[in-house]
């Protein structure tokens, strides 16, 4: 017996218990989940490259600004996931960074009083038009409404929700949009005039320049480096140039190695056309820590779908990390899906597939849910041959499977002996061999098993190798194969009509 309080030699006659946590029969650890939201600091009390933990929204914003893209995200992840805490780091805007700004002008005379709208940035301005108004009255009245202010807000409601605000130009019709935050990453705003039909004004042209000109991109690696030794399971990256993916995927790659075994996982959207995603995944064709989600032309900020899916993501990955994302409405994107015409076509969403590229399900409803998510991987990092769709699930099933086993030997074994196989002390207490590892191995395997993580372990439970090292009688060398988990992914069907 391993006694830790009574003396071996006490004489004292009486009962003495003693209490030791073990591990429980049957259990698991349970895997930590921690976020955090990385971007640029433009403006608030927030420092640069300091970590400000459990960050809420009313704090976002005095923390990185009036409608900030930091703020905005930290309020999307909250709203998506109120019972998940988000830390947040950023790093200020690169030297000379340039805002982007659209442009909206308008032309024609109402025919008709009526209520025009555009969205800005996936906010939604409405603005009324009496019969007979000219275009620079609309232009005018457009931008009164978008400069509108709530009672007791201290800014506009556009730049509360988006960091947009919008001018009138010297020439009465054209109005220019911009963002008061600096950086390339202001050109993802989108900027158009709705199409529905109720919101068109008769007889009132619209014609919209997209964001354009926005430059400059800050290096995340400061605010990476600040992150220290804090295992964060879920990073959501705000900016998307390739620079900044890769410095990510490099902090993930270390905190991967077995040595760290603080597994991160990055989530990053991109808008774009079909061949500038795919050329943007394929820089990270071995990365396999990286969730990549583009669509072209959506109505939603690139910053904003990185952290609702990561929030979503997060969450059902540490629930069960064999499950896949399908069907996970992405609540905060509801009705900011690409118009018809500029959604991705089933044949599109293929080959972004085999790209690297995460997709999404856009419902006739205007609702929004993961379609399949992948990671950035398309081939083995080794032999670089093609592996296709890397489901995000398989990494998530090797870290939490390192992850309980780390734990639970440093639990069961912590201060054991090391005897060889075959030892009269081997069933003894405190005393371990290589066999009693497989058969602890083999056991906690039918555990995962059961948790529907891992498949077929009475076959690769009995391939595992447990061996004593030949030059250090303290170590034991092993090899222990798994197989992740398989997902119904395609039903693929002959329907037989007999006629």
């Amino acid at each position: 017996m391993d006694f830790q309080q009574i003396p071996g030699d006490w004489q004292v006659p009486g009962s003495y218990t003693e209490i030791q946590d073990v591990p429980a029969q049957g259990t698991l650890a349970g895997m930590p989940l921690r976020c955090v939201i990385v971007g640029q600091i433009s403006g608030g009390a927030a420092t640069p490259n300091t970590v400000y933990t459990n960050v809420t929204p009313s704090q976002a914003v005095q923390l990185f600004g009036v409608g900030s893209a930091m703020a905005q995200a930290l309020s999307a992840f909250s709203t998506e996931q109120p019972t998940l805490s988000v830390d947040a780091v950023g790093v200020a805007p690169a030297d000379q960074a340039v805002a982007a700004a659209a442009t909206l002008k308008f032309s024609g005379t109402a025919t008709a009083g009526a209520t025009g709208a555009a969205i800005l940035g996936g906010y939604r301005v409405s603005y009324v038009v009496a019969s007979g108004s000219t275009a620079a009255q609309a232009a005018a009245a457009f931008v009164a409404a978008c400069n509108s202010t709530a009672a007791n807000a201290s800014s506009s409601n556009l730049k509360a929700a988006t960091g947009l605000s919008a001018s009138l130009g010297s020439d009465g019709v054209t109005v220019t949009v911009q963002s008061w935050e600096k950086g390339a990453f202001t050109n993802d705003f989108d900027v158009r005039v709705s199409s529905a039909t109720a919101d068109q004004v008769p007889g009132i042209t619209v014609a919209v320049t997209a964001m354009a000109n926005g430059a400059g991109a800050p290096d995340i690696t400061p605010a990476l480096q600040t992150l220290g030794g804090t295992w964060y399971t879920d990073l959501i990256l705000l900016l998307n140039d390739q620079a900044n993916l890769g410095a990510a995927a490099t902090e993930a790659a270390a905190r991967a190695n077995a040595m760290v075994a603080k597994d991160l996982r990055i989530w990053a959207a991109y808008r774009g056309t079909q061949g500038q995603i795919l050329n943007l995944t394929e820089a990270f064709s071995t990365v396999e820590a990286l969730v990549l989600i583009g669509a072209s032309a959506p109505r939603w900020s690139p910053w904003n779908v990185a952290a609702i899916a990561g929030a979503q993501g997060a969450q059902s990955l540490n629930s069960d990390p064999s499950r896949q994302l399908r069907g996970i409405t992405l609540n905060g994107l509801a009705g900011l899906a690409p118009e018809g015409n500029d959604q991705f076509s089933p044949t599109q969403r293929n080959v972004l597939l085999k790209g690297g590229c995460t997709t999404l399900q856009i419902n006739r409803d205007g609702t929004v849910a993961f379609e399949r998510v992948v990671t950035t991987r398309q081939v083995d990092p080794v032999s670089q041959i093609s592996t296709g769709p890397w489901d995000v699930m398989i990494p998530a099933i090797g870290a939490r499977i390192r992850y309980e086993w780390d734990a639970y030997v440093a639990a069961t074994y912590y201060n054991a002996k090391l005897a060889d196989a075959g030892s009269p002390l081997e069933s003894s207490s405190g005393v371990v061999t290589v066999r009693t590892l497989k058969a602890s191995w083999v056991a906690q395997c039918m555990l995962y098993q059961s948790q529907g993580w891992i498949d077929d372990v009475a076959t690769l439970g009995q391939q595992a190798v447990f061996e004593r090292d030949t030059s250090n009688r303290n170590r034991v060398n092993a090899t222990l194969p798994i197989m992740p988990m398989g997902s119904l992914i395609v039903l693929a069907n002959i329907l037989q009509v007999q006629v």
